[in-house]
């Protein structure tokens, strides 16, 4: 069977687990998006615009298949840098397929300086960014080795899980592909080289701490090696944390999970167990600013591998892949002992994992006037009365730290922006995620972010999505205002910084201008609560809730931070 490279890639995609494309429509794309419309397996999800639709990709690439996304030449795919920059940081496999100027495009622009659409007049300026913002990038002119240089591309994105940018000239999609493999055949590689010496520090660590554990991370499920994991913490019967990048990679019901270290504001029973530890491994992690502090104190107590680099402290050891690595672990006889306490925190409640911070919240924090702890606590009491799982998209705001402490019974059904840290990314990334997992998204969003990227509404309302969104409404960018000048919070008098404010908005009557959905407000626990519970009996249609808090409102470890 002859297949043009249209629909050739829409071939791959497929063999890759990739079944939704988002993007806007433009001209550039058009073939390669009608041989997706007619692929009965394959479904093209129109956005709102090229950021969201950059985000979703990110979002449906964190669940195991590839992400892909397809808009305009130029004007397209440079709006939504952001979301591809996101997945290279977070290493989320990621195709980015686009249709670039033709030869005679070129030429022209070159002899007779006349712009092609959507030109800058410098040269491929498309191929130029991404080749910063990818593991690979490459322009495909010619059809001889197209298949074999477009293979390469997207296994690299599997591979070494990141994402990879295809420029096809518009005037190739139609052209036949010629000869290529009928199936994308790859195993991804496993470097061995400093196993020996990864597992020989690991073993000894272990066998002289008193109180070691793991750190469980993303990379575990970029690539299906939780069971592997999982195996190695069981059989040394050792405590195991994970990050906020990894939350609910295992049931947080499972009674060796001790919680998510998000930062050093993490409770204390957190931080003290990783902070305290004489050995720490960590699996699959990526670390960003917020775990500065935990990787400098730890020095070469902590012993890490990730994303084919292992490290003791400093010190880089010789190539070693993850899979590679928990293969040789699992060999180890049982070094870790199995009479020590496991300060676990398995069946406990939101409440309960934050019952250190109750002097900072007074006597009843979850009750009365909202803020951002009792927004959590409504949630996660919530969560625990339903049988149906959601799936918890956390943007980054104030709310990434509380929100590290939601239950989360299910597995692999939490997404956050830890290490990039792009406010707005959570709403659109919910959209992929959904596509990805069939699971109803549950949305905790700040304000200023959700400002950002407002209008992806309006493509849950249009494909059916039946999130709930909950935006945390305090009229600011409070955590701009907490990073730069803390003061305001502790001054009771003290305005908040000019840049920071934010025009109100009437988020409960958004179903009205996106013909669609449902619109609450709320300002206490109970109302919260009960907004949660009435959106959850309407799964045929999003809801967003505006829940209303005081500006100075802040989550509890940051009230202690500045010591109020």
């Amino acid at each position: 069977m002859s297949y043009t490279v249209a629909e050739f890639i829409t071939l791959r995609l497929k063999q890759l687990g990739c079944y939704h494309v988002f993007g806007v429509p433009g001209t550039s794309c058009s073939d390669f998006i009608d041989s997706l419309v007619a692929d009965p397996d394959m479904q093209f999800v129109n956005t709102v615009n090229e950021l969201e639709a950059g985000y979703a990709a990110d979002g449906y690439g964190r669940q195991g298949a590839i992400g892909a996304v397809s808009v305009a030449y130029g004007v397209g795919t440079l709006s939504m840098a952001n979301g591809i920059a996101s997945a290279l940081t977070e290493r989320v496999p990621l195709a980015v397929i686009n249709g670039g100027p033709t030869d005679k495009d070129l030429r022209l622009e070159a002899e007779y300086d006349v712009l092609f659409s959507h030109s800058t007049g410098f040269g491929k300026t498309d191929l130029k960014v991404f080749r910063k913002l990818t593991l690979g990038a490459a322009e495909i002119r010619t059809l001889e080795g197209a298949a074999d240089r477009i293979d390469r591309l997207l296994i690299m994105a599997m591979e070494r899980s990141g994402p990879v940018y295809i420029e096809i000239p518009q005037d190739l999609w139609k052209q036949p592909i010629g000869h290529f493999s009928p199936n994308l055949a790859y195993s991804p590689k496993r470097f061995k080289r400093g196993a020996r010496a990864f597992t020989n520090a690991v073993a000894d660590k272990l066998a002289q701490a008193s109180n070691p554990v793991v750190l469980l991370g993303a990379e575990l499920v970029r690539f299906g090696l939780v069971d592997e994991a999982l195996h190695f913490v069981e059989a040394q019967n050792l405590p195991f944390y994970t990050t906020l990048l990894s939350k609910s990679l295992i049931s947080e019901s499972h009674p060796l999970f001790c919680g998510v270290y998000d930062s050093d504001l993490a409770p204390s029973t957190v931080t003290q167990g990783v902070e305290s530890s004489d050995c720490v491994i960590a699996l699959g992690c990526l670390f960003g600013i917020d775990h500065r502090y935990m990787v400098t104190k730890l020095g070469d107590k902590l012993l890490r591998v990730a994303f084919n680099k292992a490290m003791i402290g400093t010190e880089v050891l010789p190539k070693l892949s993850l899979g590679a690595s928990l293969e040789s672990l699992n060999q180890l006889p049982e070094l870790s002992r199995t009479d020590r306490q496991i300060p676990t925190v398995a069946g406990q409640t939101y409440q309960d994992r934050r019952a250190q911070w109750q002097s900072k919240l007074g006597d009843n924090p979850y009750s009365g006037t909202l803020g951002h702890d009792g927004i959590f606590a409504a949630i996660g009491d919530f969560l625990m009365d339903q049988n149906d799982p959601y799936y918890i998209s956390l943007d980054t705001c104030l709310a990434s730290f509380p929100g590290a402490d939601i239950p989360v019974l299910d597995t692999q059904c939490f997404l956050a922006n830890p290490i990039w840290l792009s406010i707005g990314q959570g709403t659109p990334a919910a959209i992929g995620a959904y596509y990805a997992t069939g699971k109803r998204p549950l949305i905790v969003t700040g304000d200023g972010g959700f400002q950002m990227v407002s209008q992806a509404f309006s493509s849950f309302v249009q494909n059916q999505i039946p999130g709930i969104i909950v935006i945390i409404d305090n009229g600011s960018y409070a955590i701009e205002q907490f990073l730069i000048d803390g003061t305001f919070f502790t001054e009771p008098d003290k305005a908040p910084l000019d840049y920071v404010m934010l025009n109100g908005w009437k988020y409960e009557n958004m179903p009205h201008v996106y013909n669609g959905g449902i619109g609450l407000r709320v300002t206490s626990y109970e109302d919260l609560l009960g907004a949660l519970r009435h959106a959850h009996a309407r799964p045929d249609q999003p809801c967003v809730i505006a829940a209303q808090i005081p500006m100075k409102d802040l989550p509890a470890e940051n009230r202690a931070f500045l010591g109020i």
